[in-house]
């Protein structure tokens, strides 16, 4: 249990440190939900990860047509937002925020978020 806790939480504080999404072009942009996550070779969908931790867990990402985003985070009774621009080559996407660049790849309406060998996968509503 103290694994999975651990897991939660640095999955939490990488989708925090994230604080990058963004892109150009209207293909990409949209509203999109985080269904699971990959964290040290363990994968959980946001509802093990919400059941876990015993709230509901949201992550929501949007890609503005202006190449401008947002990430909405809420969980274990807290909020966090952050915002940035976007950029996209094909299907590669660069999110900026705060100097950071985060590459995400989008396969139909699903999009990978990878950082430091773990991963956040969003699916476009």
């Amino acid at each position: 249990m103290k694994k999975r806790a651990l897991t939660l939480f640095l999955a939490l504080a990488m989708i925090v440190s994230l604080a990058a999404c963004g892109g150009g072009g209207s293909g990409p942009a949209g509203s999109y939900k985080m269904t699971k996550m990959n964290a040290g070779g363990i994968e959980m969908n946001i509802d093990d990860i919400a059941a876990m931790a015993g709230v509901d867990v949201s992550v929501t990402l949007e890609l503005k047509e202006d190449g401008n985003f947002s990430l909405d985070m809420s969980a274990l009774g807290t909020g966090e937002s952050v915002s940035g621009t976007w950029t996209a080559d094909g299907n590669n996407l660069t999110l900026t925020s705060e100097g950071s660049d985060v590459s995400a790849t989008l396969n139909g309406k699903t999009l990978v978020m990878e950082q430091d060998g773990q991963s956040l996968t969003f699916e476009k509503q």
